[in-house]
């Protein structure tokens, strides 16, 4: 029985981890910058003063070194007139510089003979309000709920404010817009939003990921119903496969998804629940069937969010049950596990706007809500690999950057890894190298590891073109990379550790639709893959396209 669900592509082997549409919007930003305090009127340079004090009415403390250090400055002896607008302008750019963008460092009027002290005022600059009735009504009571804390706070930082904004600018189906402008009091600004607002989002998509035994043409359409309650959540559901007896029972391969993120509080942390069903009849003898359930409950938040960096954290448990079994026969394999999962990810936008992500994940499967264990198989159906249990421990990642080398050449780097600490995993928890990103020049599941890695580069450069009146970017790229599979306690079919190379050319075309809600792209790729496993190496053409309405 090993040795048929060796051979065959199995349901858990082609369906992702999660479908969670994305929660942040990394394709904007937003600039809040202080306006440094007056110009320094003429002539002054050449008259000379001597004071005696400087009275700062209402600093802040938390800047009290570049306080002291103001006061020193003026303090010190004769120095010219002009350096009391430069060093005014100096320590407001110093509050601004430390996150305090609505701080003002006024010289207020008054009278100043040589010997005598200057007032200086700090304006603790607040929001005033923050006006959203611009807003559509479906999203207008969850971006209230966001930015309600940012109201008459006295010393509100560039980082708070930040946040708050952009965690409104990733309510589901917004595109979110904000200015600031004078409030009616001293120090006070008003924060005006207006968004663009879709109920409905959606994609469709196309590929040929999988080999000839799971049809080698992948139809996939998603979408999203976004914040039709009014708090900011979304609904959304996924189907894809190909089409040979898609709705049959005993399709080719078939995945649906379906779920909701719900927001809780006012911070940005998001509830999803998700639910993911998948099956494959593979055409190839003999004969099996397999699928695969699973019930995700997640709790996503949003660490550290700004215009450079973003740290999220998220707690996870899955519920999964993935079967194989000979069609219309007995059954080789039945596994039923419960994972906790706890990771991390990271995004940060460098200031040559280079562009940096990384992830680290946590998984330990637990004897609970239903799993079966090997102590549980007894003499019944086993488990779908020799000598691993439901109760295990891995530890995956994963990391990309990339950076422009010139004004037309890029350089992308992306990598994953994951680590069964030497013990054999469950086959929809071991780690797969292949994916449109990494190997992209073998079928979807044919490399599998316990532990792996896999590291990818591609050197490519742009071009605009115009198309039938429309605007795109033609990207012709190289690619290579290498990666391993280890497999702990492989079976007389397998080998313990199978390297790979894999290298080619390919040429991405994506639409500039000047929309956050609609963009469409193409990649086309021919590479060759080569593996020490005994397979023959292949080369292979791979086609996909999205488009995003």
């Amino acid at each position: 029985m090993a040795a048929l669900s060796a051979q065959a592509q199995t349901a858990s082997e082609i369906t992702p981890q999660s479908f969670t549409p994305s929660l942040q919007r990394l394709d904007g930003s937003l600039a809040l910058s202080g306006q440094a305090g007056g110009r320094t009127p003429a002539g002054l340079e050449n008259i000379g003063i001597t004071l005696s004090g400087v009275d700062l009415t209402d600093p802040l403390p938390q800047m009290a070194e570049a306080n002291d250090a103001f006061i020193q400055r003026l303090t010190r002896g004769r120095i010219p007139a002009s350096e009391l607008f430069e060093a005014t302008s100096d320590l407001e750019a110093a509050y601004a510089e430390a996150g305090y963008v609505l701080t003002r460092v006024v010289l207020p009027q008054q009278t100043l003979r040589d010997g005598g002290k200057l007032r200086v005022a700090i304006v603790n600059g607040y929001i005033e309000t923050v006006d959203t009735q611009r807003l559509p009504p479906e999203i207008r009571e969850r971006v209230k709920r966001l930015t309600d804390g940012l109201v008459n706070r006295p010393g509100l930082t560039r980082a708070e404010l930040e946040r708050q904004l952009l965690l409104s600018g990733d309510v589901p189906g917004t595109a979110l817009r904000s200015g600031l402008t004078a409030g009616s009091a001293p120090g006070s600004t008003i924060i005006g939003l207006e968004a663009d607002y879709r109920r409905v989002t959606g994609f469709a998509s196309f590929g040929n990921p999988t080999g000839p035994e799971l049809g080698r043409l992948n139809l996939e359409l998603g979408g999203e119903l976004n914040s039709a309650l009014g708090q900011g959540e979304t609904f959304y559901g996924r189907i894809s496969g190909n089409y040979q007896g898609f709705f049959s029972g005993d399709p080719r391969s078939r995945i649906l998804a379906g779920g909701m993120v719900y927001p809780i509080g006012r911070y940005g942390t998001y509830l999803n629940i998700e639910a993911t069903t998948s099956d494959t009849t593979p055409d190839e003898t003999p004969a099996t069937r397999s699928n695969f359930d699973r019930l995700s409950l997640r709790l996503i938040h949003p660490l550290t969010r700004g215009r450079q960096l973003n740290v999220t954290g998220q707690l996870a448990l899955d519920m999964q049950r993935d079967d194989q079994s000979l069609l219309g026969g007995a059954q080789i394999y039945e596994d039923q596990l419960t994972i906790l999962r706890a990771g991390l990810s990271l995004t940060y936008l460098h200031l040559d706007q280079a562009f940096s992500t990384a992830s680290l994940f946590l998984s330990r499967g637990i004897d609970a809500l239903g799993a079966r264990t090997l102590a549980d198989v007894g003499a019944g159906t086993p488990l779908s690999r020799a000598g691993a249990d439901a109760i295990f421990t891995k530890i995956s990642g994963s990391f990309s950057h990339r950076r422009a080398l010139s004004e037309k050449i890029g350089l992308s780097v992306s990598g994953r890894f994951q680590s069964s600490f030497g013990d054999p995993l469950l086959t929809s928890e071991q780690f797969s190298l292949i994916g449109s990103q990494e190997v992209s020049t073998m079928d979807s599941g044919t490399l599998r590891g316990d532990s792996g890695w896999v590291l990818r580069s591609e050197l490519s450069t742009n071009y605009p073109v115009s198309i039938a009146g429309r605007n795109f970017q033609i990207s012709p790229y190289l690619f290579a990379g290498a990666g391993q599979a280890i497999l702990e306690n492989p079976t007389v079919l397998e080998q313990a550790r199978t390297k790979a190379v894999f290298y080619g050319i390919g040429v991405d075309l994506l639409s500039n639709t000047n929309s956050l809600f609609r963009s469409s792209s193409l990649r086309i790729e021919y590479g060759r893959g080569e593996r020490d496993d005994g397979i023959p190496d292949e080369n292979r053409f791979s086609i996909s396209g999205n488009i995003r309405f």
